[in-house]
């Protein structure tokens, strides 16, 4: 009498778990699948009430949907096969509304200690919240990629470990493959001219610092053509900082490439025909500087000592636009000489004071530093340095320069106590043609170009140039350059 106690006290307890369970769950035994248990889930789901219990699936369901589901679990009961339905959709009434939901079904035949099929379990779990989100989510990626391809941006996604790239046929068509063609990694950099394959071993040793990656580039098509590309991408890594996954963006700037060349060809050639008339211009005006000081007419000797320096600003400018354009059709040849970049600093700062008279020009020399570079173009760039100096810093302010080495390394530095640059503004700084733009720089004059020249030279060097400020509190421009290597 006991044990018929217990073992019916074990049966409601095991009702009352199958009546709270948070899914759905029913019992059905045997071939003709009566109902022996279900719950208020289960239950919603086949739209009954609890008078099913007790009586056949088959009388409970009825349709031509209830009847190929009585055949299915039927199924299930006589091969003793579980059964799986994933993400099936069912239409319910909840609140007063007939909406659809999804659930993920198992048919799990119930055995005896003989291994006896003795009936079905059917357990269903609701997946709505997360088909919908999946499918929201899709929606978008959807979305996101059919606007993309309006740009004629191509997108890919490299397996760093394994280097498998996965792209979109837009990548292929760039590349002046058919947009089906699948493509190794390995295959699209070997489509890249050999004079840029640096440029991208480049941009990814900045990406193992950054994680950006960015490069401008050609491709050769089968044919023989040549494209430009823009790559863009984020580098992804695992808690030990190794590459694991890299997500990109690629799109064909040949057009733009072309228009620069063009212009840059048009600024070279004003630039040319220019030179002669202001050479022309430079000598008669210093010969005029010595007739005036003979003549000791103070008046004449300033105003022609001041047109002496715009014309020499102006000479500066049109080097610098031949120079822009030089570099950027890799036609800039460097000459490179052993000399101290002390004396020619000093050489510069002499120059510069004629255009800096109402500042003070500071230069802390060291011991002679000698490096292997072209003095020309270095005595560019610090001239153009001293030159933004002044120009961004009040009259009876300090500019100073100093040199000093680190290591195997030249630092030269020129330092102001001018406005400063806010530090969005220092990523951009060396930029062709970019100008800070506030209300204390609006009446400046200038085209954005001397620090981009700079930038390039000693790029071409091997070196490193970059800034420190703070805003309201002066800038340091400093560039690094290695030191020369003499015979023993």
């Amino acid at each position: 009498m006991k044990n018929n106690d217990q073992d019916a006290s074990v049966e409601q307890r095991i009702n009352d778990l199958i009546t709270q369970a948070p899914v759905a769950i029913s019992f059905l035994k045997g071939y003709e699948l009566i109902i022996e248990s279900a719950n208020p889930h289960i239950l919603e789901l086949w739209d009954k009430q609890n008078d099913i219990i007790g009586k056949p699936l088959a009388a409970a369901l009825s349709g031509a949907q209830g009847r190929a589901y009585v055949q299915l679990l039927r199924e299930v009961y006589k091969n003793g096969h579980i059964q799986y339905g994933s993400e099936t959709k069912v239409w319910l009434y909840r609140n007063g509304y007939r909406n659809l939901f999804y659930f993920d079904f198992v048919y799990k035949p119930v055995k005896d200690a003989s291994s006896m099929v003795t009936g079905v379990m059917i357990v269903a779990t609701e997946v709505t919240k997360q088909v919908v989100a999946r499918q929201l989510l899709e929606d978008a990626e959807e979305r996101l990629r059919l606007a993309i391809e309006a740009t004629g941006i191509a997108t890919w996604d490299l397996d760093m470990l394994n280097d498998i790239i996965i792209t979109s046929p837009r990548l292929t068509e760039i590349f002046g493959l058919d947009p089906d063609e699948k493509v190794t990694h390995q295959q699209l950099r070997d489509m890249v001219h050999p004079d840029d394959k640096q440029t991208l071993l480049k941009a990814f040793e900045i990406a193992e610092k950054t994680s950006i990656y960015l490069y401008d580039a050609r491709v050769v098509w089968a044919d023989g053509s040549i494209r430009w590309i823009r790559t863009s991408g984020k580098l992804i890594f695992d808690d030990r900082h190794k590459p694991l996954r890299m997500l990109g963006t690629t799109h064909d700037i040949t057009e733009r490439k072309q228009d620069e060349l063009m212009k840059n060809d048009f600024i070279a050639m004003a630039s040319h025909e220019l030179k002669t008339p202001l050479t022309s211009l430079k000598a008669y005006t210093q010969l005029l500087v010595v007739k005036a000081k003979k003549m000791g007419d103070a008046f004449f000797i300033g105003a022609l000592e001041k047109s002496e320096n715009q014309i020499n600003k102006m000479t500066r400018l049109i080097h610098g636009f031949l120079d822009m354009s030089k570099i950027e059709s890799g036609k800039l040849q460097l000459n490179a000489t052993v000399f101290d970049v002390n004396l020619l600093t000093a050489e510069v700062v002499a120059d510069s004071l004629p255009g800096a008279m109402e500042h003070d020009i500071l230069f802390n020399a060291g011991a002679p530093v000698l490096i292997t570079a072209d003095k020309e173009k270095i005595a560019e760039v610090i001239g153009n340095l001293i030159s933004n100096a002044v120009k961004y810093s009040a009259k009876g302010s300090t500019v100073t320069i100093t040199t000093k080495t680190e290591g195997q390394q030249l630092r030269l530095s020129v330092k102001d106590q001018g406005i400063g640059l806010k530090q969005k503004d220092q990523q951009k700084i060396f930029q062709r043609f970019f100008r800070v733009d506030n209300e204390r720089t609006r009446g400046l004059s200038g085209f954005g170009i001397g620090l981009y020249l700079s930038a390039e030279i000693i790029r071409m060097h091997h070196g490193k140039i970059a800034v420190e400020s703070e805003e309201g509190k002066g800038a340091e421009f400093y560039f690094l350059l290695p030191l020369a290597v003499l015979p023993a």
